[in-house]
């Protein structure tokens, strides 16, 4: 039974919310990881020098001191309640039966998936999962000032583009401080990781400041695109976590009362803000929504507190948020990218070389303003100046092979070196080759070159000397004369007579004025 595979980012994660002061159980729910796992990698931060309260490592760092570790004693088997969800879509289709009993599902599944186990795991595990068998309780859980905001992210319906004038579907991003219940909000045209981050950024700066968790959607809720709410996988997400030192928190799949504290804000957005209320455009409803959130909605006295969100904020909860960090945080833009056999992987239209043992291979790209940076297992393995125009080529040449890189490196001086090494008839012909447009045909002079080290310097020389005497430069034609040993010239009947007299040589031209020179070899 395979066991579920834990990707880097997952792993940087949970040590950096360990590291962050979050208790084992809190990482278990945020992440959706068995305990043991996160008890494992905080184990192995741990045996690496990892300490709270001090500085947390790069990525790269972290990564490399996990991947030098000798001892593996740290891996242990997997927990028979982990053989259990593989199953659980199954399970849940049986507790659709009203009849269905905790002991009946454990009968039939050790008759259907041949999995022994005692009745005691599979009743903790229904109870668990599903609460099954368990009274439901719901407990209202209040917070400390600074300590939590809750994100929400939802549909209001069409609003103009000031750039195209057109209109297009909105959506609106609520973040909600969880103790003083003040709230921002801002309108978007896309569900993309650059608005998602840039959100997450105004939000920050219209508080002044940062709280120790957000709470978001889980990924698996269908809000977003599939990689954006998910912070296993956003790896763009999760350094903005570590540059503005929260912990990201999700949800629970299909729990929406976990965050509902920011649950009904948007259907409060669309009655309070924009009913009967016509912006121009998005960027109008967005100043009118800040001013909202401060004067309207923010001094209403808040149905839960009974107190103005407002006030709360300013007198309680904004002094206990943490600083905003002194240098901005840029976005930068993950891919994952296959390294293809030219040596390239393929990143926002451009390329970047690698190596030949990563060929193959799938890495991950990060990429900002300034660089390109390839990762494979967590570790850095190139770095090239990003490209500024699609189509680019940003190759280093150490990373082809030594036999393929003399051939790259013949440039068209280096060919016209080349052949005048050969002899000069081979010099002459690459100079009238190399003439007509250097880098168009650079091939055909490399092959010409390589035809020299084939068939020797003098057929070369005498392949070369007919090539020009005929005008003729097609390279299979040079192939076809040095395979079939083409290589002598015939004097032309007329050269073979005396000179002419002085009255001939008034009146006539000389020979070479009506030879006819063609011949075409090319087979």
């Amino acid at each position: 039974m395979a066991r579920r595979q834990i990707t880097v980012n997952e792993m940087v994660e949970i040590i950096y919310q360990w590291h962050q002061g979050k208790s084992l159980k809190g990482i278990q729910r945020s992440l959706g990881v068995d305990r043991n796992t996160v008890r494992r990698y905080v184990e192995m931060a741990q045996s690496v020098g990892v300490r709270p309260g001090e500085s947390f490592p790069e990525e790269t760092e972290l990564m490399g001191r996990i991947n030098a570790l000798a001892d593996r004693s740290l891996r242990r088997e997997t927990p028979v309640q982990d053989l259990i969800t593989p199953h659980q879509d199954w399970i849940e289709g049986l507790l659709r039966d009203s009849r269905m009993t905790a002991k009946q599902v454990w009968r039939l599944f050790k008759e259907e998936k041949g999995v022994s186990m005692g009745y005691c795991t599979m009743k903790r595990y229904l109870r668990s999962q599903f609460q099954f068998g368990a009274s439901r309780v719901t407990v209202r859980l209040e917070v400390e000032p600074g300590s939590q905001a809750q994100v929400d992210l939802g549909y209001v319906g069409q609003m103009m583009d000031p750039a195209t004038g057109k209109l297009r579907k909105a959506w609106v991003f609520i973040m909600t401080l969880s103790y003083s219940r003040h709230r921002f909000v801002r309108f978007i045209f896309r569900q993309d990781v650059g608005n998602w981050i840039e959100c997450h950024r105004r939000a920050f700066d219209f508080f002044g400041g940062v709280p120790e968790t957000v709470v978001i959607d889980n990924l698996k809720t269908g809000v977003l695109k599939a990689d954006l709410y998910d912070p296993t996988l956003n790896r763009a997400y999760a350094e903005m976590e570590r540059h503005y030192g929260f912990i990201i928190d999700p949800t629970k799949i299909a729990t929406p009362r976990h965050k509902g504290k920011v649950e009904r804000s948007v259907p409060v957005v669309r009655k309070h803000l924009l009913a009967g209320r016509n912006f121009r455009h998005i960027e109008e409803a967005n100043q009118r929504a800040l001013s909202w959130c401060k004067e309207e909605i923010g001094m209403e006295v808040h149905g839960t507190t009974q107190r103005k969100p407002w006030e709360v904020f300013v007198r309680e909860e904004r002094p206990r948020l943490k600083s905003l960090p002194t240098e901005a945080f840029e976005c930068p833009e993950w891919k994952k990218c296959t390294v293809h056999p030219d040596h390239h992987i393929v990143f926002e239209r451009s390329y970047y070389s690698l190596a030949s043992r990563y060929i193959g291979q799938e890495v991950w790209v990060r990429g900002d303003h300034k660089l390109v940076q390839v990762f494979l297992k967590g570790e850095r393995i190139k770095t090239h100046v990003r490209a500024q125009s699609p189509g680019t080529w940003r190759t280093d040449l150490s990373d082809y092979p030594q036999q393929k890189l003399a051939y790259l490196m013949a440039t068209p001086t280096y060919c016209r070196k080349k052949a005048q090494e050969v002899g000069p008839q081979t010099e002459a012909l690459i100079q009238k080759i190399l003439s007509d447009h250097a880098m168009r045909n650079l091939r055909k002079a490399q092959a010409i070159l390589r035809l020299a080290e084939r068939y020797g310097q003098a057929s070369m020389e005498a392949a070369a000397q007919r090539a020009l005497f005929f005008g003729n430069f097609h390279y299979r034609s040079l192939k076809t004369i040095l395979e079939k040993g083409w290589l002598t010239l015939e004097p032309h009947p007329l050269e073979k007579r005396g000179p002419l007299s002085p009255l001939g040589q008034r009146f006539l031209r000389p020979p070479d004025y009506f030879a006819q020179r063609r011949e075409e070899v090319i087979s």
